[in-house]
């Protein structure tokens, strides 16, 4: 199965698509689109995530905003880099929470064919669910847009909160990714479609504790600075 066949089955034939990416795991391919896709991602809303941050800054010394349009082109490069970097972190970390459950169920599976089906189905996510907040926030010329439960958060609420972060993991197209991982971990882990389910699902609750669980750290500690 080619790359094209495997992007059109991610959405539109899921089963045949993952079992196929478990039995002959390729993935080298999907990442690279996934990181393009969210450099551009990121480089579209960058005018107005940094115009949303000026307009939010607060300094305990009373100076005034930074002038990001100075910044040294380097400077960005790294940041770009560091966001990259922090992706492909995120992955592994996902695949491994997924691998340390599946063999809660199973005694077999493969790390190799869990980051293919996992890359794979993340597509509806990474794709389709960065294309349509991209429209939205377009659209609203604001990042204030959700496809999540966040959505239904006062406009009060900082984006950068507890409640909001929390909310944003019960998003529609990040569950949908988790429902279809189910056809590829199936396979994977040699488990029915229920168990499957079960497993793709405890891992999302997990990395959803997880990153609620370092946001409210994070917060924690900026407070007490």
């Amino acid at each position: 199965m080619n790359f094209g066949d495997r992007v059109l089955g991610v959405f539109f034939n899921p089963r045949q698509t993952l079992e196929a990416v478990a039995e002959k795991p390729v993935w080298w391919d999907v990442l690279i689109v996934l990181l393009v896709a969210m450099s551009v991602y990121t480089a579209l809303i960058m005018p107005f995530a940094t115009r949303e941050a000026l307009a939010n800054y607060q300094s305990p010394t009373g100076a005034p905003p930074p002038d990001f349009s100075q910044m040294p082109k380097w400077v960005l490069a790294i940041g770009m880099i560091a966001g990259l970097v922090s992706i492909l972190v995120m992955v592994f970390l996902a695949c491994g929470v997924i691998y340390l459950v599946g063999r809660l169920f199973s005694p077999v599976g493969d790390f190799a064919k869990i980051v293919a089906v996992y890359l794979h189905a993340g597509l509806v996510d990474s794709l389709l669910g960065n294309i349509v907040r991209l429209a939205l926030i377009l659209v609203k010329k604001s990042m204030r847009v959700s496809t999540s439960l966040a959505v239904l958060l006062p406009a009060e609420v900082p984006l950068r909160s507890f409640w909001y972060i929390l909310l944003s993991q019960f998003d529609f197209f990040r569950l949908w990714a988790f429902g279809i991982l189910a056809f590829g971990l199936s396979a994977v882990f040699k488990v029915d479609r229920k168990k499957a389910l079960g497993i793709a699902f405890l891992s999302w609750l997990i990395l959803t504790l997880l990153a609620a669980g370092l946001s409210g750290l994070g917060l924690a500690l900026q407070k007490r600075r």
